[in-house]
């Protein structure tokens, strides 16, 4: 992780801890030697750059669809986000929103219960910093006549556009899938390894998957640290196939398209009469899916000239026509700062409707970090231990890791890996499939 310049000053007047965060504390920028410290000193400043610098390259495709008098907006937008970098880089504080969005009381409560001395960027636990971030940008666009736009849509678009060699492989290769523990496992590591091109981790620059996806499945088995696939397929299996998967989705691109082939496979094979996905209700973490991602991904597909994506994508738009693939209606809980062990007491409802479902899969990192909660875990302890009670169903976490948290672990292996390469929490080289049964 390189650093920017002069971080004496700015540690010294910040009281920056130069460790680790200490075991079982909340992860945060507070402490210099973690992951959180760089990403609030260097990635998410490079976002927000790049937003910025967007908007300027941006400006007479914005003007023609927001209009003439969309200049000034669009100039004091850039203006705005270029201010957050800045105040992010202060270590600023966590303003309470002034907007009239439906989730606004929602974070204000959120906030109001933080102390005081946790109100700022590096203070304060990681995760409600960082969502706080992206709750930030989405409140500076909609004060404008931009208000309603996906400013991370293009880079989506683009990260799937970039795997279509990837996407026929795939198509290729599960058009005559048998329904059995082999095939179910390949499907649940390809969707897994789909996880590797997450565009927040790289500051939105693009990851073209490369090369066979199988072949690539096969080759980075020795990194899956923890599979507990079989358990997983004997939870559907087993079942009568009336149940309901529930997805909470990760990125858009090649991951989600992944999830797709996943989810054809669970109604093709009767694991499940309905795959129901849950996406952002606003732009998140650059490339989470959101509702008009799923969308465009099936008209992706079907206008696609090559035939084998323009039938599957046929295919997935009757599924959710019939009803068996279904999107979740739009739940403030996915974008809001709280750890999933709160769900039941905050959002009760969405505990309920995940309570119903046969599985409920988490993908990718953020997820994998709201189910943890950003904590310093031992990384041998049960992941059953880390979700702090939060099990409405079987759940399973599908998570190539990108984060300096991580739990459920072999005795040793941790310390294998960590003299190899002190940072490969961070490259995604590493994966957990783990299952927490009701």
């Amino acid at each position: 992780m390189t650093l920017v310049q002069h971080d004496a000053d700015f540690d010294a007047a910040n009281g920056i801890i130069d460790s680790e965060a200490p075991p079982h504390t909340p992860l945060a920028a507070l402490y210099k030697q973690s992951f959180a410290y760089y990403t609030f000193r260097v990635r998410l400043p490079s976002t927000l750059d790049t937003i910025a610098k967007s908007l300027a390259k941006d400006k007479d495709e914005l003007l023609s669809i927001y209009g003439a008098d969309s200049a000034s907006d669009i100039d004091q937008t850039a203006a705005a986000i270029l201010e957050l970098r800045s105040n992010i880089l202060k270590n600023g504080p966590l303003q309470p929103f002034n907007d009239k969005e439906i989730d606004a009381g929602f974070w204000n409560a959120f906030l109001e219960q933080l102390p005081k001395e946790k109100r700022t960027y590096f203070a304060t636990c990681w995760l409600y910093a960082e969502c706080f971030m992206y709750r930030e940008i989405w409140s500076i666009f909609i004060s404008t006549r931009l208000a309603g736009f996906d400013y991370f849509r293009k880079q989506k678009q683009t990260a799937a556009q970039l795997s279509v060699e990837a996407m026929l492989a795939v198509a290729n290769g599960t058009r005559k899938n048998e329904r059995n523990l082999a095939t179910f496992q390949k499907l649940m590591k390809l969707n897994l390894w789909g996880n590797r091109c997450d565009l927040s981790i790289t500051s939105g620059k693009q990851v073209k998957p490369m090369g066979d996806a199988f072949d690539q499945v096969a080759h980075l088995d020795t990194n899956l640290l923890v599979d507990d696939t079989a358990v997983i397929w004997q939870t559907l299996e087993g079942s009568d196939g009336n149940g309901i998967v529930e997805f909470v989705f990760d990125n858009a691109g090649y991951e989600l398209y992944t999830d797709l082939i996943l989810a054809e496979y669970i109604i093709d094979k009767g694991l499940a009469r309905k795959v129901r996905f849950n996406a952002k209700a606003i732009p998140w973490f650059i490339s989470d899916v959101m509702a008009a991602d799923y969308h465009w991904t099936l008209q992706f597909l079907i206008d696609h000239t090559q035939p084998v994506l323009s039938e599957l994508g046929k295919k997935l738009k009757r599924f959710n026509d019939e009803g068996k693939f279904e999107l979740a209606p739009l739940e403030h809980f996915w974008t809001s700062p709280y750890e999933f062990y709160r769900m039941a007491e905050v959002q009760p409802a969405l505990y309920e409707r995940l309570s119903q479902a046969q599985l409920v899969i988490f993908k990718g990192d953020l997820n994998y970090r709201k189910l943890l909660g950003d904590f310093s875990w031992n990384h041998t302890e049960s992941f059953e231990t880390c979700l702090r009670g939060f099990k409405p169903s079987n759940l399973c976490s599908l998570r190539t890791i990108k984060a300096d948290l991580v739990c459920g672990l072999p005795p040793g292996i941790s310390e294998q890996l960590f003299a190899k390469n002190k940072e490969w929490m961070l490259t995604g080289e590493y994966g957990t499939i783990q299952l927490a049964s009701k």
